[in-house]
C-alpha cells in the first residue's frame, strides 16, 4: 500500500504524483495535508475503543471472549484492562506479565487486528480504577463479567459491575455468568 501525502508540497510532486497512481498496482491512500489537519478528519479516524475489564476470573474470560464479537464494530479496538493496587515497578511489571500471559493465552496465535492493547491500573478500588480511565479515555463501550473473582454465590452482579452500571459515563455490557 502506497500512502501519498497532498497539500503543501504538492509543487514538489508535480506529474510524479498522477504517474505514480497510475502505474501502482497497490491501493493508493492519498491524504491532503489540509484535511489530515482539520477537525472533520481527526473524527473520520477516531477509534472506538472498547474496554474490557479483567481480574482473571472464569467471569472475566467470559467478558473478554463477548468482546471479540464486538469488533466487527467499524473503527474498534481491544483496549483490557487489569486493575490491581500495584506498590513499585517490580508489582508493576509482574502484573504486565499476568496480563500478557492471559491475552496470549485467550487468543493463542490469533490475535485481533488490531493487537488489543493492555493497560494495568494501579488502584486499590477495582470501581474507581476503571471509572477514572473511562473518563479518561471515552470509549464506545465498557463489557465486563457480571461478578468478578469473589464470586459470592448470592449475588447475581457483584459490587463493581454495579457501581459502573451506575457512575459509568459510556454503555456498559454485562456478560453474564455462564453455569455449567
Amino acid at each position: 500500500m502506497k500512502i501519498i501525502f497532498t497539500g503543501s508540497f504538492v509543487e514538489d510532486l508535480g506529474s510524479n504524483l498522477f504517474k505514480c497512481m497510475k502505474s501502482s498496482h497497490q491501493p493508493t491512500i492519498i491524504i491532503d495535508l489540509v484535511l489530515f489537519n482539520s477537525e472533520y478528519c481527526r473524527m473520520e479516524f477516531h477509534t472506538k475503543p472498547i474496554i474490557v475489564a479483567t481480574d482473571f476470573s472464569e467471569n472475566a474470560l467470559y467478558a473478554l471472549k463477548a468482546s471479540v464479537d464486538f469488533l466487527h464494530i467499524p473503527q474498534s479496538r481491544l483496549v483490557i484492562v487489569h486493575v490491581e493496587d500495584v506498590k513499585d515497578n517490580e508489582q508493576l511489571h509482574m502484573a504486565n506479565l499476568k496480563l500478557d500471559t492471559y491475552i496470549k493465552n485467550f487468543f493463542k496465535h490469533n490475535e485481533p487486528i488490531p493487537v488489543p492493547e493492555r493497560v494495568v491500573i494501579s488502584n486499590a478500588s477495582v470501581y474507581k480504577g476503571i471509572a477514572d480511565y473511562i473518563q479518561k479515555m471515552e470509549p464506545y463501550m465498557l463489557v465486563m463479567g457480571a461478578k468478578g473473582s469473589s464470586n459470592i454465590r448470592n449475588l447475581h452482579v457483584g459490587s463493581n459491575t454495579v457501581h459502573l452500571l451506575e457512575k459509568a459515563t459510556c454503555p456498559v455490557v454485562v456478560v453474564p455468568i455462564m453455569n455449567g
